[in-house]
């Protein structure tokens, strides 16, 4: 932990030194994402969602892949509603998961179809799970250059449909996109949402924190804005990255250090690195003797790093900062509390 200090640290002066900080002058609307299949939130989610005064959350209704038997891309995992979506006084924001191969095995004559029933099938489960106060919907999707095409036509369809309904469609930017749109090009939506998460070599074993890396994400930053008004993604989860043999074989999401407390099982190397020493079960997987597990987390200390770097990024007059995730976040001890600093320091109070 003392090495990711240092290391956030030294990414944090080496930003004030490139550039002066400019105070954010956006007006900040909080939100979550919920990304989980199952939507069942624990009573310190559901009190987090009040605390914050949460206005939005970004639903995930399921993800699209390659179907070998269609011969074309569709849903699956979709979700599964425990409690009654309406209960909770927020917009909703239907977000959909697309893999990248799915865009690569899609043929480019093939999109507008794919698009009508993508659409029809985002609003028949709006319907269906009782969503009210649906201003946008999200594709979430890290393209590349030879799926830009076929993605940003797919966009493109499902903004026109979309906005026949009054409705919005946006897309996640990764930090990537943001420094290179000549490159990676901007999609064809309403807003954008930045990613500021995911940012270091999670296949690293010497990485600090993949999770949440200033120094990593400092050369992405750009003074001038971006083409599309920008809302913020921050992260607010925890996982485990398992090594074997060298190499990163598997991220064992929502990890904590309580799962690694037993010390004829783990060894604590210190710094949030742990050795397995005698075979065992850890979510339904088997480690072996010798594995290695980097335990990756985000605190509220860490969370005021990376607003205090994005301060200087030029932001739209209305932003939707939203964390990921709703249910991971009480895990990790981040209450309203916590969160509600992290947005008035990226306000600049």
């Amino acid at each position: 932990m003392i090495r990711w200090l240092k290391y956030a640290f030294t990414g944090a002066v080496l930003l004030l030194l490139s550039g002066c900080r400019t105070p954010s002058t956006a007006t900040v609307h909080p939100a979550f994402y919920h990304w989980k299949t199952t939507f069942d939130p624990a009573p310190e989610a559901r009190q987090l969602v009040r605390g914050l005064a949460t206005e939005r959350i970004y639903l995930r209704l399921f993800d699209v892949d390659w179907d070998e038997n269609l011969k074309a891309p569709a849903p699956l995992a979709y979700l599964e509603p425990k409690q009654p979506l309406n209960t909770f006084e927020v917009e909703w924001v239907p977000t959909i998961f697309i893999t990248n191969r799915s865009l690569t095995l899609l043929p480019v004559q093939d999109v507008p179809p794919f698009a009508e029933k993508l659409v029809s099938k985002v609003l028949e489960l709006t319907e269906t799970f009782n969503l009210s106060a649906v201003p946008e919907v999200q594709l979430d999707c890290d393209w590349t250059q030879s799926t830009r095409e076929v993605y940003f036509r797919l966009l493109k369809i499902c903004r026109e449909r979309l906005s026949e309904q009054g409705i919005a469609l946006s897309a996640t930017i990764r930090l990537h996109q943001l420094r290179y749109p000549e490159q990676t090009g901007v999609p064809p939506v309403d807003r954008g949402m930045l990613m500021y998460y995911n940012m270091g070599e999670v296949r690293q074993w010497e990485e600090p924190n993949s999770i949440l890396n200033p120094a990593a994400a400092a050369p992405y930053l750009q003074a001038r804005p971006y083409a599309l008004p920008l809302d913020l993604a921050l992260p607010a989860f925890q996982w485990g990255v398992l090594f074997r043999e060298g190499a990163m074989i598997r991220l064992l999401s929502g990890l904590s250090a309580n799962d690694l407390s037993d010390p004829e099982r783990f060894y604590d190397m210190k710094g949030g690195r742990y050795e397995v020493v005698q075979g065992t079960f850890l979510q339904g997987h088997y480690l072996y003797e010798g594995d290695l597990i980097r335990l990756e987390t985000v605190t509220q200390e860490a969370l005021h790093i990376a607003v205090e770097q994005l301060q200087r990024f030029e932001w739209p007059e209305k932003v939707y900062l939203t964390f990921y995730e709703l249910d991971s976040a009480p895990e990790l001890g981040l209450d309203a509390a916590a969160l509600e600093a992290v947005i008035k320091a990226f306000e600049g109070e």
